[in-house]
């Protein structure tokens, strides 16, 4: 199994939204797969809809967008490195946003 740094694209969705603001999450992540083929079902397997209570008594879901990049890893590592995290960070809007213009906008596509 070879081993993979994979970037991604998750989106948060507020109910309700009182401040029309979207919140995106880039983060990378480690992961081993026999092949780039299988990289994206293993990732929707792990990335299902998290939902929870938010601190004003409505409901945050935190959903898998898109796969941004996959690139090999050529470090051995020993253990279990799957979808540990490498990096992140959290893309705040005061306003709608789409993923598309996320994507666009941050070049995270690149």
């Amino acid at each position: 199994m070879k081993l993979y740094s994979v970037k991604l694209l998750l989106e948060s969705t507020v109910i309700p939204n009182e401040y029309s603001s979207k919140t995106f999450e880039e983060t990378i992540v480690l992961l081993r797969a026999s092949g780039q083929d299988g990289i994206e079902t293993k990732i929707r397997g792990h990335f299902v809809d998290l939902t929870y209570e938010n601190a004003v008594g409505g409901q945050t879901t935190w959903s898998f967008v898109t796969l941004l990049d996959v690139f090999e890893v050529v470090d051995h590592f020993d253990g279990d490195v799957d979808f540990k995290e490498v990096y992140s960070r959290f893309l705040p809007f005061d306003e709608p946003m789409t993923a598309g213009e996320v994507i666009e906008k941050y070049s995270l596509d690149k």
